[in-house]
């Protein structure tokens, strides 16, 4: 009787728990990068997401990324990291320091044919009398210019 009372109890629990885990599993990991600006005046970031910028008394620019998966694992996550699908990249093209995450371009498709459900954010830190320009479809540069904020 005891053993029946406990299967019924705790065989619910257990189901639901186990279900819970397998449909709404989600992941986030949190990269950062310092790049080299020195002699720059203007930083363009060329990446889809939300961007916030704030000024600080650092040499460097460091961009911290922060990426969430809605329909996928730790170790997914881990293994798009390291496969480089992350990596933010900078080029200078006239005058300008350019970053971008040319791995994101790529859709990906999960083994169940759904889509990668991802979002990123990226928070740039940017040396005083940097101006950080964001990707903005609706200037007519393409940029607009993003507002350095105190914290």
């Amino acid at each position: 009787m005891k053993r029946n009372f406990f299967t019924l109890l705790f065989l619910p629990v257990f189901l639901l728990t186990a279900i819970h885990t397998t449909q709404g599993q989600q992941a986030e990991k949190t990269l950062v990068k310092a790049f080299n600006v020195t002699g720059q005046q203007l930083v363009l970031m060329d990446v889809e997401g939300v961007v916030q910028v704030t000024t600080w008394k650092q040499e460097q620019l460091r961009v911290q990324m922060t990426i969430h998966i809605y329909n996928g694992t730790e170790p997914m996550l881990k293994s798009f990291v390291t496969s480089g699908r992350y990596n933010l990249e900078s080029s200078q093209t006239n005058g300008r320091v350019v970053i971008s995450a040319p791995g994101l371009e790529r859709q990906v498709k999960l083994n169940n044919g759904r889509d990668l459900k991802e979002f990123v954010t990226y928070h740039v830190f940017a040396p005083e009398g940097i101006t950080v320009m964001l990707r903005d479809s609706e200037t007519e540069t393409g940029y607009a210019q993003g507002e350095p904020a105190s914290f």
